[in-house]
């Protein structure tokens, strides 16, 4: 009689083999989830950050063209008068006047328009919360005067009149930008989230610049957004730089 042939089924180091190859394939797939999510959340940060910097500059941008009068403040000017809202190295300022005209090209007034690199903790509504973001990066805010309320309030022309004549409210202090020093009761709004500090850009560089000769501001901005404990910074090493002519100031 022959000897017994081994009964089916799986031995101990069978079962314990199936289930080191299943580990090391769940670890490979988790792995690849893991560097998926990781690249997809990079790719939309930086798309984030592109559409953020390319929407700032462009909108800035095209208000100092129009301008007809710049000042960039380091000191010496105060936004709404509230503690820390002074204009600093740290949190500076862009100032434009501009013409508000009417569809058919008829200037109705002059707005003056403040840009200020805040904190952003100070803004309470329009933004994503985030609380890594609160003590990492700037906001720039745009604050503009008002036809009353106002400090000054928009400058409005008589018949026949030009900015340069306008003897109406306002208009005098529009006129000697430089020598304003505070303004009062402006509506605040939200222009651009995720910008990195003023006194952290890199190589030391400012956000706002103003070259007097050549009638010329230079913004200096850069992107940084934390996710999923990866930093991304646009440009990676240095601000973006957009230098932008004031055609109609003096």
């Amino acid at each position: 009689m022959k000897g017994g042939t081994h009964a089916g089924g799986l031995t101990l180091i069978e079962i314990l083999l199936a289930l080191a190859i299943m580990g090391v394939v769940l670890a490979l797939i988790t792995s690849w989830q893991t560097s998926t999510l990781d690249l997809t959340t990079r790719t939309n940060v930086t798309g984030r950050g592109l559409t953020e910097l390319n929407d700032l500059t462009g909108y800035v941008g095209d208000r100092v063209r129009a301008a007809l009068r710049v000042r960039v403040a380091t000191s010496g000017l105060s936004v709404n008068t509230d503690s820390g809202n002074a204009c600093s190295a740290a949190q500076p300022c862009l100032a434009v006047v501009l013409p508000d005209a009417t569809a058919a090209g008829t200037v109705t007034k002059y707005v003056l328009f403040v840009y200020r690199m805040e904190p952003r903790s100070k803004v309470t509504l329009d933004k994503t919360p985030d609380a890594w973001a609160e003590g990492n990066v700037q906001v720039l805010r745009e604050y503009r005067s008002g036809d009353s309320g106002s400090t000054p309030v928009n400058c409005v022309p008589a018949a026949g009149e030009t900015f340069e004549t306008a003897s109406g409210v306002g208009c005098a202090a529009m006129r000697d930008l430089a020598g304003l020093s505070a303004v009062r009761g402006f509506q605040p709004y939200l222009v651009s989230d995720y910008l990195t500090p003023a006194d952290s850009l890199p190589g030391g560089a400012a956000p706002f610049g103003w070259d007097a000769a050549t009638r010329s501001v230079t913004l200096r901005v850069q992107f940084r957004q934390q996710a999923r404990g990866h930093l991304t910074t646009l440009p990676p090493t240095q601000a973006y730089a957009l230098n932008v002519r004031a055609r109609n100031a003096p």
